[in-house]
């Protein structure tokens, strides 16, 4: 993130290590019986992959592993009901939503219903013009084109007035969403979320793109017993690059299903992407490159989310239902200018923001509150994300225009941040969320007191702990453990994400043989390390000014005490020879083919 040249750089503390300990006879008996080494073994255990069969299933993900889209509650009811209006031609309105997820689930059914030869329709609401959720104005307008079948997906548990309207008006609801349900489910045709209390679905991390992908795969499969479609025809998995781009672009647990659905998805992104994905890959720039769940996660995700955060997200669906190469360029085009402007929006609230912070008293308090006049209310969730990042402490930006403050909220683990906004009762016009985001509205004149009253909150409920960063290590290794093979088969982890992280290992023990500084600020630290004969090297990125002093000094507790100061750095020369603990990930050094640390900590023994 950008820091103002003109303002201190606040020092995170020193991260707490946190050894997971996978058992070691475990570890051995799965490196010998799946034939991988004992880093790799270690990583497959503490992942739940820890006999040899799940360890294979872990390593190569199958779509003929996915759990049966029938064991979802309502399934069939939704298929029944769509049956129906594909026999009848009836037109069908898909609602979506704003953000990535919603786009995509919105352009896989739309697609998938057009070439079934279904007459449908998709709206994506204005998050600005029409709110998060089913809005009972476009509803009606919608109706009133004559949809008789209406597919809310990413939206809709919730909406009890808005389907009892369309009831009324003589349409019916289909339900296709992820959020939690509330005490009441809505009067709909069908409800299909695997959080429903009463759906048997063992797993309940799919976005709405998957559930979308299951109902599609679910829909064909009627359509092909009825005689309707062939066994080759409408097939879903052409579908799959959507279904990896909103499920990694909504943060839900790449593991189980949402594993199996991302690596597809990812294989199909290179194979054969979709004009639309194509032409995000070229703006994003990623064309010739492997695109990863990162490259999903902070490159094409947001290009999509822009135009939701700031504009008209139905550039964003026609651009995912492109079928001309041409027209999905210059689509592509619209959505990368709207990402440079929600960057510029977003840095000149984020410079802000951190003004307030570092200038004002918001950081003599546990929970960090500011909001500023103005602040664009589609960028400050990023912008709090941002404060989280820099002060690993939960925080809250609102941003007041028009009579109101609208605010998102992003916590770390530990605090409770949809509590915190939800405890605020009467103060507030609106508030909701989970453990680590939320959000709520304020009418101007009460946005001091929210301030307030958010700030002792957080005082009085954020735990020490909470405020010193963790850093979970999978394993300890020896220096000769780190070869080319074993970095090959860390790869088959992937895709990384929420629920399987990529593996952190340490060794203990190390001696730094070179340091130097590198970058144009002089801010990341190139090194070569020593340790049990073997000579690696590594790369530490803003390690000069990582945890206060470049290496923090300690124990393995939080980091009391300094290491070598800045000013001892020098060119590097002041690590040299020093004796240090380094955690770190694997990658293989582009120019040479061997292993390389990217460092995540260091810490002088």
């Amino acid at each position: 993130m950008a820091w103002p040249a003109d303002l201190p750089r606040i020092p995170l503390p020193a991260p707490r290590w946190e050894f997971l300990d996978p058992d070691p006879g475990a570890v051995e008996a799965l490196a010998r019986e799946a034939g991988v080494p004992r880093l790799c073994a270690a990583a497959l255990v503490l992942r739940g992959a820890g006999d040899p069969d799940r360890a294979r299933a872990f390593l190569n993900p199958r779509l003929q592993d996915l759990r049966d889209p029938w064991t979802l509650r309502d399934m069939d009811r939704a298929v029944a009901r769509t049956l129906r209006a594909v026999e009848a031609s009836e037109p069908i309105c898909i609602y979506g939503d704003y953000d990535a997820d919603g786009m995509t689930a919105a352009a896989l059914l739309l697609r998938f219903l057009r070439e079934v030869g279904t007459p449908a329709s998709a709206f994506l609401p204005q998050r600005m013009r029409d709110g998060y959720g089913l809005n009972g104005e476009r509803l009606a307008a919608l109706r009133g084109e004559g949809a008789r079948l209406f597919v809310a997906v990413d939206c809709g548990t919730r909406s009890l007035d808005e389907a009892r309207v369309l009831r009324e008006s003589g349409a019916d609801l289909v339900v296709l969403d992820h959020h939690l349900p509330g005490d009441t489910l809505p009067e709909v045709a069908a409800l299909v979320n695997p959080h429903r209390p009463d759906c048997p679905f063992p797993f309940k991390g799919l976005a709405s793109v998957g559930i979308a992908f299951y109902f599609a795969g679910a829909v064909r499969r009627a359509l092909i017993r009825a005689g309707r479609l062939r066994e080759d025809d409408a097939d879903p998995r052409a579908l799959l690059d959507l279904v990896a781009i909103g499920t990694v672009a909504d943060v839900v647990p790449l593991t189980d299903d949402n594993r199996i659905l991302v690596h597809a998805g990812l294989k199909r992104i290179h194979a054969s992407p979709s004009p639309g994905v194509a032409a995000l890959r070229a703006v994003a720039g990623v064309a010739d490159r492997p695109v990863t769940a990162g490259v999903l996660g902070f490159q094409i995700g947001p290009r999509l989310n822009a135009v939701g955060r700031l504009g008209d997200p139905a550039v964003a669906l026609d651009l995912l239902v492109a079928r001309d190469a041409e027209e999905a360029t210059r689509l592509a085009a619209i959505l990368d200018r709207e990402n440079e402007s929600r960057r510029r929006i977003e840095a000149e609230v984020l410079d802000q923001a951190l003004r307030q912070v570092l200038e004002g008293d918001a950081l003599a308090h546990r929970l960090l509150v500011v909001a500023g006049a103005g602040w664009h209310p589609g960028v400050v969730g990023i912008v709090a994300a941002r404060l989280v990042e820099a002060f690993h402490r939960p925080a809250v930006v609102i941003g007041v225009a028009d009579g109101e403050g609208r605010g998102s909220c992003r916590s770390v683990p530990g605090f409770d941040i949809g509590r915190a906004v939800t405890s605020l009762g009467d103060l507030v016009v609106r508030a909701g969320g989970h453990s680590l985001a939320a959000g709520l509205t304020v009418e101007e004149g009460r946005v001091g007191e929210v301030v307030a009253a958010l700030r002792a909150a957080g005082d009085r409920d954020v735990p020490d702990e909470v405020l010193t960063p963790r850093l979970r290590i999978d394993a300890v290794a020896r220096g000769p453990d780190l070869t080319p093979d074993l970095v090959e088969r860390l790869q088959d982890l992937q895709p990384h994400g929420v629920g399987n992280p990529e593996p952190v290992f340490a060794l203990m023990g190390a001696r730094v043989a070179e340091a130097r500084l590198v970058g144009r600020d002089r801010q990341h630290v190139q090194m070569v390390v020593e340790h049990e004969g073997a000579r690696l090297g590594a790369i530490w990125f803003r390690g000069a000014d990582n945890g206060g002093a470049g290496l923090s000094a300690g124990d393995g507790a939080a980091g009391e005490g300094a290491g070598p100061d800045r000013g001892s750095v020098g060119g590097g020369g002041g690590w040299t020879g020093r004796t240090v603990d380094v955690a770190f990930t694997l990658t293989l050094d582009d120019r040479t083919g061997a292993p390389r640390l990217k460092v995540r900590d260091a810490r002088v023994v």
